[in-house]
């Protein structure tokens, strides 16, 4: 009896050391700074935002760690965990290319904004020039982004108890951050409050309590600013300038402006787009591995 509690006590230490260990990963990667600082920013940039994609890797390494620390490789898992994990990585691949479909979004719209500035620059028709240059608008996925957890039920053939159910509370916490991220990085991206509340529920679901300091802050922005970034809200703001300025023939400050702000947003997308394309990559293989595993058991 005592042996069991105390393996029971070294488990439960084992999860609430992954906690501590996914707090720290969004502590260091997404800093929050005090109002008034000198470090304080707008959450609603794409400079803080395209960091989002790094804590995924992060945390699953520490998922990893957790795992190989209980002794309970992936071969010894319930049908439960099984099922969750590749739920969770098949939901990961779904919504990086969603935010794929976001930066191609957006590369359409700086090419014609940037189509717009050329014929500017060309002395041709200001007409012509004005048919391009667009604000930037709010992308809409077609779909609704949604992560379903699977209940706990009564006729489970084997009951989820010990090392299974501290994998799948972890799962959870996985599943929880991991929809939270997304929900940020795709309301940024598309200019648009939805997916950020879709996924927002999502979190909800399982495991949100690592995530509300930050959800606390993030939810009323977003809301303030139906979910636009810093940068293409500068940008539009920039165009309609130079649209005004285009009637009195006085476009040079304008177009210089809005030409350096594309520089820069082309420079995020670039990054935004290899690091989902890195973790595209990385979440198949995993799995991959993960299936090739199943089929050697």
């Amino acid at each position: 009896m005592e042996n069991h509690h105390n393996s029971e006590a070294l488990l439960a230490s084992s999860l609430q050391g992954f906690r501590s260990e996914v707090s720290k990963i969004l502590n260091k990667v997404l800093p929050i700074s005090e109002p008034g600082t000198e470090l304080e920013f707008q959450f609603l940039s794409l400079v803080w935002i395209q960091k989002c994609v790094d804590v995924i890797p992060l945390i699953h390494r520490a998922f990893a760690k957790l795992v190989v620390e209980i002794d309970h490789p992936m071969n010894k898992w319930g049908k439960s965990q099984i099922e969750e994990y590749l739920d969770y990585s098949l939901n990961l691949l779904e919504l990086l290319n969603s935010v794929t479909s976001g930066v191609s979004h957006l590369s359409h719209a700086k090419l014609s904004i940037s189509h717009g500035l050329s014929l500017i620059g060309k002395n041709s028709d200001p007409l012509a020039a004005l048919e391009h240059l667009n604000e930037i608008q709010p992308y809409d996925l077609g779909k609704e982004l949604k992560v379903e957890r699977k209940m706990i039920t009564e006729n489970e053939e084997s009951p989820c108890s010990g090392k299974d159910m501290i994998v799948r509370l972890s799962l959870w916490i996985l599943m929880s951050v991991s929809s939270w991220i997304f929900g940020v990085l795709l309301s940024g991206i598309c200019s648009s409050d939805k997916p950020y509340l879709e996924l927002r529920k999502s979190a909800g679901l399982f495991d949100d309590s690592l995530i509300r300091g930050w959800d606390t802050i993030l939810a009323s922005e977003i809301a303030e600013n139906c979910g636009v970034s810093k940068e293409v809200k500068e940008i539009n703001e920039v165009i309609t300038g130079l649209k005004e300025a285009v009637a009195n023939g006085s476009v040079d400050e304008f177009a210089i402006e809005l030409k350096r702000r594309l520089v820069d947003l082309e420079e995020l997308m670039q990054k935004i787009g290899k690091k989902t394309n890195d973790l595209f990559s990385e979440v198949l293989a995993e799995r991959g591995k993960f299936l090739d595993s199943l089929q050697h058991t």
